[in-house]
């Protein structure tokens, strides 16, 4: 049997609040040894104190996490700073972790590192992985890639971009008790279950298609030549430039993210900007190669509420429509600020279709990562949702 149940805590005192969300989780499920607990928190939050605190109580579980710019529990988005703990315990499921550092030097080998950790540990029995990683220091697309290159393109890797409440500065991983920044933390799981997984943005295309022109890594210079703020110039005018850079994720582009068409696909991804430079060059969370087409993305509440609702019917489909033991739920912070005050309403479209029910936990970050490797396309997202069901 599977069970899953969440904690949460909140205050100004971070170990106080990382014992009020396990004492929580402990009161309706016993966590014995062989259990696993995700851990998402707020950044404001002394992170070693709050580690220090949930290893405290659960010093035999596999941990891991991260940080995050909002928590999600199946009562909602937090109106406050918090940390929500999931515990995942059962007699048919073994877990193993891992983490894998040095995201700035070489992103890649950092995902190669936890999943080949992971399959050693496991002796190449896992069945699904969760990731949560970091990607302000480096390429998050690489770290995935390194991840797969491991674990092999046909393995289910789901998971997220930590985030850090939308400063850009610094994100925090979790793995067993110990905090780390630019690094990636991943859970194996092994055993008898079912894992169902779903993806959906709900954004719509508006304008003509454009042309990457000049890009290096996640930064994008040129668009059909010319600066790339100009496509955002075009369509919201120039007094918002003197003050874009300030603005650009609280303001215009979070809401209206780029559709990137790859070259030679016919898949669009989106794409949120982290900042722009002086010179006009846009720097996003994820690759955007040359000779790609662009276009500037938009939604509104309703389709946001439906792309929601998508997702968790695709994951009860991953499932057989059985009923689930436990959520994760991750989302775009560039969903949350759409929906503002409405965010909750996320959560109650998720738990009509799942069931009111079902442990809910999970938070707003970066990117979300889900799926197997498609026509060897990379499952990166950004301003998505994610919703991930484990079952029997």
């Amino acid at each position: 049997m599977i069970r899953t149940g969440i904690g949460i805590g909140t205050g100004d005192d971070a170990y106080k609040a990382g014992l009020e969300a396990c004492d929580e989780l402990t009161q309706t499920l016993p966590m014995g040894a062989g259990s696993a607990v995700l851990v998402f928190s707020s950044v404001s939050f002394d992170q070693d104190r709050l580690l220090e605190a949930i290893k405290k109580r659960f010093p035999d579980a596999e941990i891991v996490g991260c940080s995050t710019a909002g928590e999600i529990s199946s009562d909602g988005l937090s109106a406050e700073r918090s940390v929500v703990v999931m515990g995942i315990t059962s007699d048919q499921l073994k877990f193993y972790s891992s983490a894998g550092h040095h995201i700035l030097w070489n992103p890649k080998e950092a995902g190669a590192q936890v999943a080949g950790d992971i399959q050693y540990r496991s002796h190449g029995y896992v069945r699904s992985a969760l990731l949560f990683l970091d990607v302000i220091s480096g390429r998050g697309e690489e770290v995935v890639e390194g991840a797969y290159d491991r674990f092999g393109n046909t393995f289910p890797i789901f998971g997220a971009a930590a985030g850090d409440d939308l400063l850009f500065f610094e994100t925090y991983q979790y793995h067993d008790g110990k905090v780390y920044s630019g690094s990636v933390v991943g859970l194996g799981i092994a055993g008898k279950y079912s894992i169902g997984f779903g993806n959906d943005h709900g954004f719509l295309p508006i304008g003509v298609k454009r042309l990457v022109t000049r890009a290096e890594g996640t930064t994008l210079y040129e668009i059909d030549g010319r600066p790339a703020v100009d496509i955002y110039k075009e369509y919201f005018g120039e007094e918002y430039i003197p003050n874009l850079r300030e603005e650009l994720l609280s303001g215009i582009a979070v809401s209206y993210p780029l559709g990137v068409t790859m070259p030679g696909k016919n898949e669009r991804v989106l794409r949120n900007p982290i900042f722009i430079d002086s010179k006009g060059a846009i720097t996003f969370t994820a690759n955007i190669p040359v000779g790609s087409e662009v276009r500037i993305m938009l939604s509104g509440k309703e389709e946001i509420l439906a792309s929601a609702e998508r997702a968790a019917k695709q994951a009860l489909k991953g499932i057989d429509n059985k009923k689930p033991a436990g959520a994760i739920v991750i989302d775009s912070i560039a969903r949350k600020k759409l929906l503002g005050g409405a965010a909750d309403e996320e959560i109650r479209v998720i738990q009509q279709t799942i069931g009111r029910d079902v442990p809910i936990a999970g938070f707003y970050g970066y990117a979300q990562v889900g799926g197997v490797m498609e026509s060897g396309m990379l499952p990166f997202h950004n301003a998505a949702i994610s919703v991930i069901l484990i079952a029997e």
